[in-house]
């Protein structure tokens, strides 16, 4: 029997000049990944050494890596590159069953692959939470946090709205709600039932969530699955998070995550039966600034019928004990302990 047959779950992982990061992904990933898994590393557009450091760094843990060098055109980014490495597992392994993905910047947990399976036993979409790495953490200490307070406010209430009136919709009420592609994961069939990753520079996460639940999949937003991000400031993907912590440090206003649209919209969409999936999408042009999201806030809890409160102060985080660092991350698996909560940054 071929050593393949036996090769049922791909992780992937897109990689643009990563050569400083990709040792801590890969050494996070290794002690979870037995003879079952392969991780598919696309290298893309890069002139540093990523792939000469991960090809190194895997033979180093013994870990079964496939590692892509590539150049896409320009407009296509990270999309792409996930959407290739997916398509590479599904040619290379005739036995897949389960598809991961996560960033070449990130550390997943502990428990990260098996949770992820055991999750997708029941479900066929998966989305984890993304934390940020707490030794870099500090540099988000000047953002305003009552602008960040609103915001995740207003998620919220977005949040139970799609769960009582979208389709598809009803397990969002009291989740994370997030869709990163940092921490996904997909049944084959789901995948190939909606066609995979978009090739597009960047949101190619929420879009292929949105498709699945407008398929009538199930998704499910898992607080036990989560990685740990850099806090860099500069970015490979132009919209990701790296221009999202940029802008809320900048000091200037800012809008409102481009998945929250303005109430009024939102409220008539709901009374006519026209919410889409979620996660939504908000052109650029109807982005809410973060300034005006109290309006916006008392809007959404009158039509929910909401009791109005403090948002500023029932939304603030509590200190938590550093648990987030290094030793989350030890040489064989362990239980997954809860990373800090750094920052109030949405990162879906």
């Amino acid at each position: 029997m071929s050593f393949e047959r036996w090769k049922d779950t791909a992780i992937i992982i897109p990689a643009r000049n990563e050569a400083q990061r990709i040792g801590d992904c890969l050494t996070a990933l290794a002690p979870q990944c037995n003879d079952r898994v392969r991780v598919i590393l696309v290298v893309n557009n890069t002139d540093d050494d990523t792939a000469k450091i991960a090809k190194a760094a895997a033979g180093r843990l013994g870990l079964d890596l496939t590692v892509l060098d590539l150049t896409f055109p320009p407009g296509m980014g990270v999309g792409a590159a996930r959407r290739r490495g997916c398509a590479v597992a599904l040619e290379q392994m005739p036995h897949l069953r389960q598809i991961l993905t996560t960033d070449a910047d990130c550390r997943v947990s502990p428990d990260w692959v098996a949770l992820s399976i055991q999750h997708l036993q029941r479900f066929d979409a998966l989305c984890g939470r993304v934390t940020l790495n707490p030794e870099e953490a500090a540099c988000l200490a000047q953002q305003d946090p009552m602008l960040e307070a609103h915001e995740m406010a207003y998620r919220r209430l977005v949040l139970t709205l799609y769960a009582r009136h979208a389709p598809n919709c009803a397990d969002l009420q009291g989740s994370h709600g997030e869709a990163p592609g940092a921490s996904l994961g997909f049944t084959r069939d789901a995948y190939e039932a909606v066609g995979g990753f978009a090739p597009i520079p960047c949101g190619e996460d929420r879009e292929i969530i949105r498709a699945l639940r407008a398929a009538g999949r199930r998704v499910q937003h898992a607080d036990d699955v989560w990685v740990e991000a850099s806090c860099r400031l500069v970015g490979r993907a132009a919209g990701g998070m790296a221009d999202t912590l940029r802008n809320r440090l900048s000091g200037a206003g800012y809008f409102a995550d481009d998945c929250l649209p303005d109430a009024a919209r939102l409220i008539d969409q709901s009374r006519r039966g026209a919410l889409g999936c979620w996660p939504a999408q908000v052109s650029q042009d109807r982005r809410i600034p973060v300034e005006d999201l109290p309006t916006h806030i008392a809007m959404l809890r009158a039509f929910l019928d909401m009791p109005a409160r403090d948002e500023a102060a029932t939304t603030l985080p509590q200190a938590a004990p550093n648990r987030g660092a290094r030793k989350n991350f030890p040489a064989r698996r362990a239980k997954a302990s809860e990373p800090l909560a750094a920052g109030l940054v949405e990162l879906s």
